[in-house]
């Protein structure tokens, strides 16, 4: 298998990237929009996931994300750091009470 070196950038609207992610039939993005325009067969069969589990996954990792960077440039981390710990304390009450 030869070597991905060539890298693509598009930009896309908020709205346009959620319908990407809701369409995709592979857990990458990348992989699938190949297969899709480039006609490639699929390297192998991955198992199915709910393509809606998948996106609110991706919707979770996109806020952690942001809040590290706000973290990262904060100049008073220590309210972020409360904050996250009071989001941690209604995360676990809720996953007690569904038990």
């Amino acid at each position: 298998m030869k070597k991905r070196t060539k890298k693509i950038e598009i930009m896309t609207t908020q709205e346009e990237y959620e319908q990407l992610l809701q369409r995709k039939t592979k857990p990458r993005l990348a992989e699938w929009i190949r297969e899709t325009c480039l006609n490639q067969k699929p390297k192998k069969k991955v198992a199915t996931v709910d393509p809606l589990l998948l996106y609110e996954l991706n919707k979770i990792g996109v806020n952690l994300n942001q809040i590290a960077k706000k973290i990262q440039y904060s100049k008073n981390n220590i309210e972020w750091l409360i904050e996250i710990i009071h989001i941690e304390q209604q995360l676990t009450c809720l996953l007690e009470n569904d038990h």
